[in-house]
C-alpha cells in the first residue's frame, strides 16, 4: 500500500488554511521539538517538499489543539487574504517563464541549506552549552567532595577530642571508685575489729551463761525430784485413804473404832504436813532461780 503523500499546499487546502500559515507552524514545531518534517520529491519537474501520512497526522494533531484553533480563527482572515494574494501571485508566476520557477527553487534550496546551517550551528551551541554545564557540574562535584572531606576530617577531630575527654572522665571515675573502695575497705576493717572485740566479750558472756544454765538445770532437776516425791506421797496418801474407806467396821467392834480412826487421822495429818513441807521447798527453789536476761544482739553494734 503506497503512502498518500501530500505537499504543504495540498495539506493546507485540505485543512482550509493558508500555505504560509502551515509552513510557519511546521517550522515552529520543528524547532520546538527538534524534528525533521518532510522529504524532497520532484513533482512536475520541480523539487517540492512532500509529507507522509504520519507527518500529516502529526501536523493535524498540532492544528487540532485549542490554542491553534484560536490562533487559526485570529489568523484565518489574514491567511485568506494572503491566499488570494498568493493565488494571484501564483497565477502571475505561472505565466512567467520557467526561469523564475528555477530561481525560486534555488532560493528554496538555499533557504533550506541556510536553515540546515542554522540548525547545525544551534546544535553546536547546545553541545558547547552541555559541555560547559558538565564542566561546571564536575567543578561543583569536586568542590562538594572537598567540603565533605573537610567535614569528615573535622568530625574525626571532634570524635577524637570526645574520646579523649571520655577517657579522662573514665580515669577520674576509676580513681574516685578506687578511693571509695579504699574507704569501704577501711570501714569494713573497723567493723571487723569491733566484731572481734564483741565476739571476745560474747565468748566471756557465753561462759557465764553456761554456768547460769548449769545452775538452772540443777535447780530444775531438783524441782523434778521434788515433784516426783510429791506425786509419790500423793499416791500413797490416796491409796491409804482408799484403804480406810474400804474398811468396814462391825457393830460389835465400835468400842475399838475410835482408836483406829485416831490412828488414821494421825497418819493423814502426817501426810499433809509432809506435803506442805514439800511445797515450801519447791517454792524456795523457785525463788532461788535466777532472772533471765536477754543478751544484746551482736548486730545491734552496727546501729
Amino acid at each position: 500500500m503506497s503512502e498518500n503523500l501530500k505537499t504543504i499546499k495540498e495539506l493546507a487546502d485540505e485543512l482550509g488554511i493558508s500555505k504560509k500559515y502551515l509552513q510557519n507552524k511546521i517550522s515552529y514545531e520543528k524547532k520546538k521539538q527538534n524534528l525533521s518534517i518532510g522529504n524532497w520529491k520532484k513533482i512536475s519537474g520541480k523539487n517540492t517538499i512532500v509529507l507522509s501520512d504520519k507527518e500529516q497526522t502529526l501536523i493535524k494533531s498540532w492544528l487540532n489543539s485549542l490554542e491553534d484553533k484560536q490562533e487559526d480563527k485570529a489568523d484565518s482572515l489574514e491567511d485568506k487574504q494572503e491566499d488570494k494574494a498568493d493565488s494571484l501571485e501564483d497565477k502571475q508566476e505561472d505565466k512567467a517563464d520557467s526561469l523564475e520557477d528555477k530561481q525560486e527553487d534555488k532560493a528554496d534550496s538555499l533557504e533550506d541549506k541556510q536553515e540546515d546551517k542554522a540548525d547545525s550551528l544551534e546544535d553546536k551551541q547546545e553541545d558547547k552549552a552541555d559541555s560547559l554545564e558538565d564542566k561546571q557540574e564536575d567543578k561543583s562535584d569536586s568542590l562538594e567532595d572537598k567540603q565533605e572531606d573537610k567535614a569528615d576530617s573535622l568530625e574525626d577531630k571532634q570524635e577524637d577530642k570526645a574520646d579523649s575527654l571520655e577517657d579522662k572522665q573514665e580515669d577520674k571515675a576509676d580513681s574516685l571508685e578506687d578511693k571509695q573502695e579504699d574507704k569501704e575497705k577501711s570501714y569494713l576493717k573497723e567493723r571487723i575489729s569491733v566484731l572481734e572485740k564483741f565476739l571476745d566479750k560474747e565468748q566471756t558472756s557465753n561462759s557465764e551463761l553456761k554456768k547460769i544454765i548449769q545452775q538452772t538445770q540443777n535447780l530444775l532437776d531438783q524441782q523434778q525430784r521434788l515433784a516426783l516425791q510429791d506425786k509419790k506421797l500423793l499416791e500413797e496418801y490416796k491409796s491409804e485413804i482408799n484403804e480406810l474407806k474400804a474398811l468396814k467396821m462391825p457393830q460389835e467392834d465400835m468400842k475399838d473404832g475410835s482408836s483406829i480412826r485416831g490412828e488414821a487421822q494421825e497418819e493423814i495429818e502426817r501426810l499433809k504436813a509432809q506435803l506442805k513441807l514439800s511445797e515450801e521447798e519447791r517454792n524456795k527453789a523457785k525463788e532461788k532461780e535466777p532472772v533471765k536476761t536477754e543478751s544484746k544482739k551482736w548486730w545491734q553494734l552496727w546501729k
